[in-house]
């Protein structure tokens, strides 16, 4: 990148611009990744926008990743009382999400945006004797750290 005495010239605005879309772009992009705007790029917590989906829509309520999660584990625990009798092996058992629906302990797993998720919950005894439960859960938008594709359905 050169000056003289005119200035930028037009190679140089160009690139300048192109490296600026694209930091503007990944920027919009964490945003929604973050959950701050939806896919339509607006911000989620905007006053205007609540006040319309108010008078247009039911307000889902807003569920979490999280308790998602603990609504797997709440499961899998029911699961493991019925048909385990809390009494489990040396290794781990991994119940997946469509196990515990058609078994009647889960009704539905579904994110916010009435998006169904899949995952599984990886059970196993710890030093103690205790049932240790661990959920995993793939969204759209969201997936457990750890979680793997081929111990799900």
């Amino acid at each position: 990148m050169k000056l003289n005495k005119n200035g930028w010239g037009f190679l140089e605005f160009f690139f300048f611009l192109i490296v600026f879309v694209v930091c503007l772009i990944g920027a919009f992009q964490g945003l929604k990744k973050l959950g701050i705007m939806d896919d339509n790029y607006q911000f989620i917590n905007d006053t205007n926008n609540t006040s319309t989906n108010k008078e247009n829509k039911e307000e889902k309520p807003i569920i979490s990743y999280p308790s998602l999660e603990e609504k797997l584990v709440k499961s899998a625990q029911k699961y493991i009382e019925e048909y385990y009798d809390n009494k489990l092996g040396l290794d781990t058992l991994n119940i997946r999400a469509s196990q515990l629906k058609s078994s009647g302990h889960l009704e539905k797993l579904e994110d916010t945006k009435g998006r169904t998720c899949s995952g599984y919950v990886s059970v196993y005894v710890d030093v103690d004797g205790n049932n240790v439960y661990k959920p995993y859960l793939k969204c759209k938008e969201y997936t457990t750290s750890g979680y793997e594709e081929r111990k799900d359905d």
